[in-house]
């Protein structure tokens, strides 16, 4: 089977980060991997120049005659880049399969937040988008509650056609068209950018109603310090530092900026890294 174009990139370009090399050593190094054909190869190299992934030079050989090597170029750090934020949504696809199939709870949720029925407006956000598994959530909400519509921020597309009643109060959670007191529950799914964080959970309680109640879902939150280098904590802090789109957040820099805010708040784990913060506007 013919490799894909993007892995024999990715390969090449990881061969050419250890050392610059001429065409024989790429074709030797890869050897073990998926020998591409010698005539593939070259137009993929002169493709991977032109995008700037690689630069190449004629070089004096060992023996004597002068050789083209090729060493890493401009664009490839960032190339590299998008395989990693790749890779590490892969695995993060994986480990949401194995924690809930292995569940474990531990933090205590008080229960003086479970309520038989939901009064006053609601709100929901996802982000840093709504995906289908929402609707089902949102469904729940409205079957508990006692409105009949929902607000939410954000693209409504996938709300389309759906016969849910719902309104749209802004694109951005921490700017939302709303009066103060508006609602008396905001839902996030996901949790904001940690430049934005502060801003998103002041505009919560803005429009929040008194004992109006705050709920984040953090999908991947982690709240140990990392003790020692280990993969697993690259992957941690790589993806809440680089890649926070993904979801993964250090979920004690989250609680500080939520108990600033709400400081009757607690939280709980519903299953391996996935968190939900609780608060109340008092």
């Amino acid at each position: 089977m013919k490799p894909a174009r993007s892995e024999l990139i990715r390969k090449i370009l990881l061969e050419l980060n250890e050392t610059p090399s001429s065409i024989y050593d790429i074709l030797y190094s890869m050897a073990g991997y998926i020998d591409p054909k010698r005539t593939r190869l070259p137009k993929l190299l002169k493709a991977m120049e032109s995008d700037k992934l690689i630069t190449s030079a004629l070089q004096p050989g060992p023996l004597g005659p002068y050789r083209r090597i090729y060493e890493i170029g401009p664009a490839a750090e960032s190339y590299l880049r998008e395989n990693l934020k790749s890779s590490i949504e892969t695995i993060l696809h994986f480990y949401d399969i194995y924690r809930h199939e292995n569940p474990q709870k531990l933090y205590s949720f008080s229960k003086k937040y479970h309520e038989q029925r939901r009064k006053g407006k609601i709100l929901y956000a996802a982000i840093p988008y709504m995906k289908t598994n929402d609707l089902n959530f949102i469904r729940e909400l409205l079957l508990s509650s006692e409105e009949s519509s929902i607000s939410i921020v954000g693209s409504d597309l996938i709300l389309q056609k759906t016969g849910i009643n719902y309104e749209v109060v802004g694109e951005d959670i921490t700017k939302m068209a709303a009066e103060k007191e508006t609602f008396s529950e905001i839902h996030l799914h996901g949790v904001p950018k940690a430049n934005q964080l502060p801003k998103a959970i002041s505009e919560c309680k803005r429009v929040l109603s008194k004992n109006g109640k705050l709920r984040i879902v953090a999908p991947f939150a982690f709240f140990n310090e990392p003790a020692k280098p280990t993969i697993g904590e690259f992957i941690r802090i790589t993806s809440s530092e680089l890649f926070p789109e993904l979801g993964v957040v250090e979920g004690e820099r989250v609680y500080r900026v939520i108990r600033r805010y709400f400081p009757d708040s607690e939280i709980y784990e519903t299953s391996l890294g996935e968190v939900i913060f609780h608060a109340t506007r008092s």
